[in-house]
């Protein structure tokens, strides 16, 4: 069962002990998750400098190629350090209706587990290589199927209610979101099947189910809780199906 809320007007952060003590664990946390994977690569950078005469070209050179390779290094160790934090603290979420205050046990599991996915993802994404946003996304526990395509700049909400097939393409800048907010908090898993192909700039709601073999095209909203029919394509604001056109029928 769900619970139901409507806390608009409620303070999401008050003087109370909870919220205080909240508060300051959600910047613990994360400094310290951040601190831990910067470490990594400047340690490397420390230990690649102390061999370095900064007076000859030729090390200076050498020097900016371990710079680049600091950033891969950092990729990486944000990515470990992410996902041993999310799933050390267990601030995965599950679906249902919560409160949207600090004081809420789920509300505040939300927005611990942004502070510790999102700039994470957002690294990863600066790179463009869909791969290794396909494994982070399978390290904190996103159920994601083989060869799937994350085009560029797309975003994945919500990983933890968000299930994705094999051979599916996420067209870039995309929006997969598993909440939305309605006076409390709503969370409601997202399927997506397999061989499905979604366009560019899409917007997928809360609750929805992509059956397998479906093709939505680029810009098109899809709205909460609706179903897509398997081998089927849609398009438009909100989706509708794109039925085809029967022989002999005139384009318009």
């Amino acid at each position: 069962m769900f619970r139901m809320f409507n806390d608009r007007s409620v303070k999401k952060i008050d003087a109370s002990f909870t919220s205080i003590r909240r508060l300051s664990l959600l910047l613990i946390i994360t400094v310290l998750c951040y601190a831990c994977a910067f470490f990594v690569p400047l340690l490397f950078l420390y230990q690649i400098a102390r061999f370095l005469n900064f007076s000859y070209i030729p090390h200076l050179f050498l020097f900016s190629v371990s710079i680049a390779v600091s950033y891969l290094i950092l990729v990486f160790s944000m990515m470990c350090f992410s996902a041993f934090f999310i799933r050390v603290l267990r601030v995965r979420y599950t679906e249902g209706e919560y409160g949207t205050t600090i004081k809420d046990k789920i509300s505040f599991k939300f927005i611990q587990s942004y502070a510790l996915y999102f700039p994470t993802y957002k690294v990863i994404g600066f790179l463009n290589i869909p791969p290794v946003k396909v494994l982070f996304l399978k390290m904190i526990g996103c159920k994601i199927g083989k060869n799937v395509v994350l085009a560029g700049d797309e975003w994945i909400f919500d990983p933890y209610v968000t299930e994705i097939g094999d051979n599916t393409t996420i067209g870039a800048r995309s929006i997969i979101t598993g909440h939305i907010g309605e006076g409390h908090l709503i969370i409601k898993k997202i399927r997506i099947g397999k061989n499905v192909l979604i366009g560019g700039e899409c917007f997928i709601m809360p609750g929805v189910t992509i059956e397998d073999n479906v093709v939505v095209g680029a810009k098109s909203l899809v709205l909460k809780d609706t179903v897509l029919k398997s081998g089927r394509r849609y398009a438009g604001v909100p989706v509708h199906e794109i039925k085809p056109k029967e022989p002999g029928e005139i384009q318009q």
